[in-house]
């Protein structure tokens, strides 16, 4: 069975095919401005199976923590595809325990990484989520999801130290070759990328005293390789996370489950 993935973030959308739980090819992701025109000829493509052979997909599911896009995507996909799309959290449980103290304030792309990261380490493992904001979360030996920490991502702090001061330009988050900032350009940028490994480093050390050992460390997210890539903090990058746990969760309501 294969089934067409959608991740709505709060910046970009990603779209891929996966088979099994797993996608031969690299998702897709598009700018909420580019719906219309970019995905919506990619979503076309998909759904008439010309990147599986001619086979059409099984379904199409739809993740999503952008409220405001989730029903204009799935009447998209609903008017040019022919295929009603299911909601994660709506219409799909995620089948994740979790130790939290309410449920219903957590992101469903958390719950879907922790989903998708435990299915792939079989072990306890933190997540570094890097993108329009720095979440790292934590998951048990157990599969269990204990939370995690929210933090601004690169972007967000840039932007609020440029606009939140009177002189400061915005950072252009070249990454850092040097230990000094020399100029107020280079020192804007070591702030930043020290900030993020910085908070990723604390809440490592903070999660695996708790876990009583060293997790296994998954990076993910659109600034995951700029900010982590050369940190040696991160064992595995899995740029599709998201979208593979959305995957896992239709298969396991759909007769296919890769989730135990």
């Amino acid at each position: 069975m294969s089934v067409i993935a959608i991740d709505i973030g709060n910046t970009r959308i990603g779209v891929g095919l996966f088979t099994a739980g797993k996608n031969a090819d690299p998702a897709l992701r598009f700018n909420h401005s580019d719906i219309q025109s970019e995905m919506l000829a990619y979503l076309e493509k998909l759904c008439s199976g010309i990147t599986d052979g001619g086979r059409r997909p099984d379904g199409v599911v739809l993740a999503s923590v952008a409220p405001e896009w989730t029903d204009r995507v799935a009447e998209l996909i609903s008017n040019h595809c022919s295929m009603t799309p299911e909601i994660v959290g709506t219409d799909l449980k995620i089948p994740v325990q979790t130790n939290l103290t309410d449920d219903s304030t957590v992101g469903v792309d958390r719950l879907l990484g922790a989903l998708c990261a435990y299915v792939n380490t079989e072990q306890a493992c933190v997540i570094i989520s890097a993108g329009t904001a720095l979440v790292v979360d934590c998951i048990d030996d157990a599969g269990t999801f204990l939370g995690g920490a929210i933090a601004p991502g690169l972007a967000m702090a840039a932007k609020a130290m440029h606009t939140g001061t009177a002189q400061l330009p915005m950072a252009n988050l070249d990454l850092p070759q040097e230990p000094f900032g020399r100029d107020t350009m280079e020192a804007l940028n070591l702030g930043a990328y020290a900030a993020i490994r910085g908070a990723a480093a604390y809440l490592l050390e903070r999660y695996a005293e708790k876990l009583g050992h060293w997790p296994h460390v998954v990076g993910t997210g659109g600034d995951a390789m700029r900010a982590f890539g050369n940190s040696g903090m991160v064992d595995s990058f899995i740029p599709d996370l998201v979208l593979q746990g959305a995957a896992l969760v239709w298969e396991h309501h759909h007769g296919e489950d890769h989730t135990s």
